[in-house]
């Protein structure tokens, strides 16, 4: 299937003669929205940031999106040229009070690529890193920036291919397993081939989390932030800068790797343990004592741990395995973090209704880092400042995968409180669950965020919650600063250990007279914590959405292209998503 763009474009229409005020004022709206969307609509970059602000019309624009290309009849029309169907389809997503544009173009006729250096055995993309910081309230407080070290990169690999050609493209069969990452040793130097040419350059510690097959997106762990490379080999393992040679191994581990999951599916022996992160084997696991057979937690070959517990009998026995399961795990990430991250791959092999999988921070603190005019500064400070004694005992913060008799739910709790609940559609039964912990100074408070990604479906739910400083602990951010004699004050989030628990019901109900015993069993694949990692990054990528460009080779047949034919196009606000992994869709106002 070939790459698409379908741009529907939405036009405000006058239909009575009397309405020639509100015509003008709309048409004055529209102007503005469009000068402030330009650089977005005719030259906007193929990485989409995660944190975008849009504005309500382009909600609704992003609203029609997900309705066409979740529609099927939209997929099939598309495929098979079937346009007159196609603007039916589109009539009726669309208000009546809008006019729509639809434009199919190949992906790589709007594509612009810049800055990728090719040479002999590889090409290297540059790609910029910088660490991201957190809103700066107006007293001039300083915050913690998100890690320096540990960067988390979205990529998509099909896009990327797409751009680098037939001489150079990243295997996707073992996913990513000729591409290294490289950078200057001096991360200020900005010629990558004078570094390499003087032996002043370093590969690198990189981790594949996950590969989607189906969009080509690929989230990777780097250790490093600043201007780095990503090198894709003309061959089956990366090529080494450093030795002028290729490989020995996929990823050239141990310097990169893949998780735990991957390496049990693919049978790829490449599972890196990345040393930038806080990253839990089965040997840390054991000295934790989280598994052994009176715990019901087992150690496995192909993942970290096994759990089992059990519904038990009408007289309390069990299959060999107690009700409840747990383990606490040390969380050393170091100090001054802004946020934290709790990360589990996981698979779900039986449950049991009424079992409850947990995952969670025990002891979460907020602790201040105080410094004075006389210029020592203390951490962990105790005294009494601004209403509010330090350190700040939140408490317990942890989400919970409960299961129902036909459905699953995710539960955030602080101190043993369900806070917040989310009924997820359906069972996950190999999921990606996440647990962040943010610091927010303008709220004066802490984001509470979890996610479970379904990586057989690859839809996620989220659930959040926000912990209030102010409310619960007397603490006035806006007076921190109130002390004359300190200079700079740092809140800093410090948890305590790591909890992983699993818990079933003791005395199930019998069924038509007979109680049915067996094993809630989950299999953990991996488990790492990081602080809340660098995400903003560029790439010299940009997709161009000129107008001009986009009829020029559009294929859609003049006569369906349009709701109201009219003579020319301003888009006023936009959206854009990958659609079915080889299609860009975007929907545009006029």
């Amino acid at each position: 299937m070939s790459r698409v763009i379908i741009m529907p474009n939405l036009h405000v229409r006058s239909i009575h003669g009397q309405a020639r005020i509100l015509e003008a004022i709309a048409a004055t709206i529209i102007v503005l929205v469009l000068a402030a969307l330009l650089p977005v609509i005719f030259h906007s970059p193929t990485t989409t940031l995660r944190s975008q602000v849009q504005t309500s019309m382009e909600w609704y624009t992003y609203d029609t999106l997900l309705t066409a290309i979740n529609n099927p009849q939209f997929t099939y029309y598309v495929q098979h040229n079937d346009w007159s169907d196609l603007q039916s389809l589109l009539d009726t997503i669309i208000g009546p009070q809008y006019d729509w544009y639809i434009a199919v173009v190949p992906y790589d006729k709007v594509v612009i690529v810049t800055s990728v250096l090719r040479g002999g055995n590889y090409a290297l993309i540059p790609m910029r890193v910088i660490p991201s910081i957190y809103y700066a309230p107006p007293i001039g407080m300083p915050v913690p920036l998100t890690s320096t070290n540990t960067s988390m990169l979205s990529i998509n690999v099909y896009t990327l291919n797409l751009i680098l050609g037939n001489d150079y493209q990243i295997n996707t069969t073992l996913p990513l397993s000729n591409v290294a990452f490289i950078q200057c040793t001096n991360p200020l130097e900005t010629n990558i081939t004078q570094c390499i040419e003087s032996g002043s350059v370093r590969m690198l510690s990189w981790w594949l989390e996950y590969f989607d097959p189906r969009t080509g997106v690929a989230v990777v762990w780097i250790n490093a932030t600043g201007k780095i490379y990503m090198l894709v080999s003309n061959g089956s393992t990366p090529f080494n800068v450093m030795k002028n040679t290729y490989c020995q191994y996929p990823y050239c581990y141990p310097i990169g790797g893949i998780n735990n999951f991957m390496y049990s599916t693919l049978d790829a022996p490449y599972n890196n343990e990345p040393q930038f992160m806080n990253y839990y084997t089965q040997q840390l696991l054991g000295q934790y004592q989280c598994y052994s057979a009176s715990n019901g937690m087992y150690s496995g070959s192909d993942y970290l741990v096994e759990i089992k517990t059990s519904g038990g009998t009408a007289s309390g026995q069990g299959l060999n395995a107690p009700t409840t399961s747990s383990c606490t795990l040390p969380v050393s990430i170091g100090d001054n973090m802004g946020g934290v991250n709790a990360y589990l791959i996981g698979q779900v092999l039986t449950s049991i209704p009424g079992t409850t999988f947990t995952l969670g921070f025990s002891d979460v603190n907020v602790e201040l880092s105080v410094c004075f005019v006389n210029g020592t500064c203390i951490n962990n400070y105790t005294g009494s400042i601004a209403g509010a004694t330090f350190p700040i005992d939140v408490g317990n913060i942890y989400v919970t995968e409960a299961f129902g008799s036909n459905h699953e739910r995710l539960i955030l709790s602080i101190d043993g409180n369900a806070v917040n609940s989310t009924t997820l559609p359906s069972y996950y039964y190999v999921y990606l669950l996440t647990l962040s912990l943010s610091f927010n100074p303008a709220k004066c408070g802490i984001n509470i965020n979890a996610t479970i990604y379904d990586l057989v479906a690859m839809s996620s739910s989220s659930n959040s919650t926000f912990y209030n400083l102010t409310k619960y602990n007397g603490l006035n951010c806006s007076e921190l600063m109130s002390t004359p004699n300190i200079t700079g004050i740092d809140l800093v989030l410090s948890p305590g250990n790591l909890l992983l628990e699993q818990s079933t019901s003791s005395n199930p109900n019998p069924i038509n007279g007979y109680i049915y015993v067996y094993n809630a069993t989950t299999i953990i694949y991996d488990l790492w914590v990081t602080p809340t990692p660098t995400t903003t990054y560029y790439m010299p990528i940009v997709t161009s959405y000129n107008f001009e460009l986009i009829d020029k080779y559009n294929v859609v047949p003049p006569q369906y292209r349009e709701r109201f034919p009219i003579s020319g196009l301003a888009p006023t606000a936009s959206a854009y998503a990958l659609y079915n992994y080889q299609t860009v869709l975007t929907i545009s106002f006029i």
